[in-house]
């Protein structure tokens, strides 16, 4: 352990933190449908856990007074110059410096420390993960409906189009009213009848139209 780093567990260390992507607030009901009760340690094991952090602080204060120089505090209140429990620096001290035993009574309670805090570590995750995927699964549900509300609006939109035979049959229906039947002017010349070549309607003497061959151009053409 380096000067000026901050040791994460020592004796007298606080309990354990909950997990870095706890959620605060839980939806109404889902804690209490899904969410069981954190598993409390027997009273002999809780007993037994505060003896042994006693006297590994005890203890631990003791073996700071052997170390000589004497042990600086970081601003934490933390001894340093206590290397990590089997660590580089730790097999370079020499059997009989204290900080050996210091060293080793700071991963004992670590441990012990870890063992502790598990059923609230677990819980706590346990929370977290419920709440989480309530979160998931009402936004899935969002986006689900959302999906839906745009897929009826599409299917609505494209029910007031004509459809490619609808518009075929007003592109007929438009062109045959606008198709103006062929009729020949008392005395004006007669008219071509679109679609037939060489042939021309007729304005007759009693008013009836004829049509008749266009006799003026299969005489040019002869």
């Amino acid at each position: 352990m380096s000067a000026g780093e901050r040791p994460v567990n020592t004796p007298g260390a606080s309990a354990a933190e909950t997990p870095d992507r706890a959620v605060e607030a839980a939806p109404d009901g889902v804690e209490a449908a899904l969410l069981p009760d954190p598993i409390a340690l027997p009273a002999p094991v809780r007993d037994a856990h505060r003896s042994t952090a006693r006297w590994a602080a005890d203890r631990f204060v003791s073996v700071l007074r052997r170390i000589s120089p004497a042990v600086v505090l970081d601003r934490w209140g933390q001894p340093v110059g206590i290397p990590e429990y089997g660590s580089p620096a730790f097999a370079a001290l020499p059997p009989g410096d204290p900080r050996r035993e210091a060293a080793l009574i700071t991963a004992a309670e670590a441990w012990r420390q870890q063992a502790e805090e598990a059923p609230l570590y677990l819980h706590a995750s346990m929370r977290t993960n419920i709440v989480l995927g309530e979160q998931a699964r009402a936004a899935w549900v969002a986006e689900d409906e959302a999906s839906w509300k745009r897929l009826v609006r599409t299917v609505r939109a494209w029910s007031n189009h004509p459809t490619a035979l609808e518009l075929a049959e007003r592109r007929t229906r438009a062109a045959e009213a606008a198709r103006r039947p062929v009729s020949a002017s008392a005395g004006w010349p007669p008219v071509a009848i679109p679609g037939q070549p060489g042939w021309h309607r007729h304005h007759l003497p009693d008013g009836r139209q004829a049509d008749l061959p266009d006799t003026t151009s299969l005489a040019e053409s002869a």
